[in-house]
């Protein structure tokens, strides 16, 4: 007797496939800087997030548990990548700061010629497309995660891809 196809389940490992698989590439440019894949997320996290990055929002943002970012951050602030501040008005509160070696690897690590060559099979009109698909499926995943208020990035709109605060001068 032949099984039904799972058609979500199918559709959902060749996402996570395809997102493995462009991870590897990834990290295979990132290692020319000796920064990891989590590593480059959090430094854009935090920078991104200003005095608003603490390592709860942190893990938040990356959808990581707030441990395992912990733990990164502590062998981030052992590397001088960041620095753990300790909030004025709320004591029990850190904020992490990027320091100047942090900034100047992440500008390094904001170097994507593997990627751009991965996604060139995709014309605008596909990237676009796969993008709105991909907004819907995280805005989904979020709603089954029971979380609200998050700010996330990428945005949700295409058209916001690139704001000005984002650009490299």
């Amino acid at each position: 007797m032949k099984r039904p196809v799972d058609s979500s389940f199918k559709l959902w490992e060749l996402f996570n496939h395809s997102f493995r698989a462009t991870a590897k590439v990834r990290q295979k440019e990132l290692d020319r800087y000796g920064v990891t894949l989590t590593q480059s997320a959090v430094l854009r996290v935090a920078l991104r997030l200003g005095k608003k990055a603490t390592p709860t929002e942190i893990s938040r943002q990356l959808f990581l548990e707030t441990n395992s970012v912990s733990e990164q951050l502590r062998r981030m602030e052992t590397y001088g990548l960041i620095r753990k501040v300790k909030d004025l008005d709320r004591k029990n509160l850190v904020r992490i700061e990027v320091t100047q070696q942090g900034y100047e690897l992440y500008r390094k690590s904001r170097q994507r010629k593997y990627i751009d060559s991965v996604m060139s099979v995709l014309t605008e009109e596909e990237k676009t497309e796969l993008w709105a698909m991909l907004v819907k499926l995280r805005a989904q995943a979020v709603k089954k995660l029971g979380m609200s208020g998050l700010n996330l990035y990428p945005p949700s709109d295409y058209t916001d891809l690139f704001p000005a605060d984002e650009q490299d001068s």
